[in-house]
């Protein structure tokens, strides 16, 4: 029997992943592109996210005992050639991540020891990640315990900067000199850019429905646990924009992956603050790779348990409810990106795979209430909701990279490629449908 966690729980895991690995990494960049503005565009694509949630949370209820996230949302209604395409996108999003986040690990970690080396980097991402693998391999129950924790610590942490800047601001700061954006921050084209990182700060809120069996109240309670979660990021993403703002005026800011020690750093700042918000982030962080860890490696097992994968990726621990394998591979795969030597580059196509599977989804919620099947839990507002978060999804993909579009659509056609070649070997007779009579 799975074991169950509680609404509480769910929300302190899905808060790691949502702002695990990039409250304290990703907030300066939207700054740095739309000055102030980038506050508008966290609340702005904060709401965009609670409607892609909402159609997350009436899959789950539908499909409760389904681990492969998007995936097995896509594969009910729309059969394997658009789910194979989903999941392995997916999974491959999700490695990304796992080698981006435990990268800037590194980065943080060492930086506290005034180290500067790309290979120490590396190593100690690497470590982690084998760290994080086998602390999964112990269960839902013991990692979901830690999440809650470290979470916690991580609020702990976002919560002392934010007061330490207000009263800095309070002290120091002059807010209509601090919060004027540059004349490039104030166009169009930036703030469109900064909505674009935005969307990466939300993109792994979905990760908590490999869990939705997990939950108490299953299905129902899914789409609470996702709303909570993204209202109190909104929250948590904006109070952090607004500390950075008022510490480092908008318009000087520097695309730095560090925002929080920069900020520190820029207004001389206590050393021993630097140290404790440092700890925090790569707490942080940690909290966020088990989660996302957890996540790829069910969406491996699911794929394997469908026939789309070799037998050897659906070894299971029911005592522990663990994908064993599929956590070996997540864990190879991350390592192995981590020396792709353009992790800027995989994390794009990571955000094209699940902005992809957030379309897919608008689209699912669309076919199975054609078909009448219901669930626990039914979205308000419907058609509307699922044709507004397909518009806005196709819009944020479109503002992606050229090259992150390109490389997605090659990834795309590549995976139909090897699926129908798979087939023909297989059945020879390739199944035939008309479209039209």
């Amino acid at each position: 029997m799975a074991y169950k966690i509680s609404i509480g729980t769910a929300i302190a895991l899905c808060l790691s992943a949502i702002i695990g690995d990039t409250l304290f990494v990703v907030t300066g960049i939207p700054i740095y592109q739309a000055g102030s503005w980038a506050i508008v565009a966290f609340v702005i694509v904060g709401i965009i996210a609670i409607v892609i949630a909402l159609q997350f949370g009436e899959l789950g209820s539908i499909m409760p005992g389904k681990i492969g996230v998007a995936y097995s949302y896509v594969t009910r209604p729309f059969g394997t050639e658009l789910g194979f395409i989903t999941g392995i996108l997916l999974f491959f999003s999700y490695c990304a991540v796992v080698a981006a986040i435990t990268f800037s690990f590194g980065g943080y970690l060492l930086f506290l020891f005034g180290v500067y080396s790309t290979a120490a980097q590396i190593t100690v991402a690497a470590a982690l990640i084998i760290a994080i693998s086998l602390l999964n391999m112990n269960g839902v129950k013991k990692t979901a315990g830690l999440s809650r924790m470290l979470i916690v610590i991580t609020i702990g942490a976002a919560t002392i900067f934010c007061l330490y800047a207000f009263v800095h601001a309070v002290q120091h700061a002059n807010f209509a000199y601090n919060f004027a954006s540059s004349a490039s921050q104030n166009t169009l084209t930036a703030f469109g850019a900064a909505i674009t990182t935005v969307v990466f700060a939300y993109a792994e809120f979905e990760t908590v429905t490999t869990f939705t069996n997990n939950v108490k109240g299953r299905g129902k309670a899914m789409a609470k646990i996702l709303i909570y979660s993204i209202l109190m990021s909104i929250v948590a993403y904006s109070a952090i924009a607004i500390g950075l703002i008022s510490l480092v005026p908008a318009s000087k800011w520097i695309s730095s992956s560090e925002p929080l020690l920069y900020a520190l750093a820029y207004v001389n700042a206590p050393h021993y603050l630097i140290a404790m918000i440092g700890i925090g982030t790569l707490l942080a962080i940690s909290a966020a790779a088990i989660t996302v860890i957890h996540t790829a490696s069910r969406i491996i097992y699911q794929l394997g348990i469908d026939g789309l994968l070799p037998k050897f990726t659906r070894k299971y621990d029911d005592g522990r409810d663990t994908a064993v394998n599929g956590i070996v591979i997540t864990m190879a795969v991350s390592i192995l990106l981590l020396f792709s030597g353009n992790l800027y580059q995989i994390l794009s196509i990571s955000n094209f795979g699940i902005i992809f599977s957030w379309i897919m989804a608008c689209m699912a919620v669309i076919s199975l209430r054609r078909h009448k099947k219901d669930g626990a839990f039914r979205m308000p507002l419907y058609p509307l909701l699922p044709i507004i978060g397909v518009i806005v999804c196709i819009i944020f993909m479109l503002g992606l990279p050229r090259e992150s579009l390109a490389l997605g659509v090659a990834m795309i056609l590549a995976l139909l490629v090897l699926y129908y070649s798979i087939v023909e070997i297989r059945y020879r007779d390739v199944p035939r449908i008309k479209l039209f009579d």
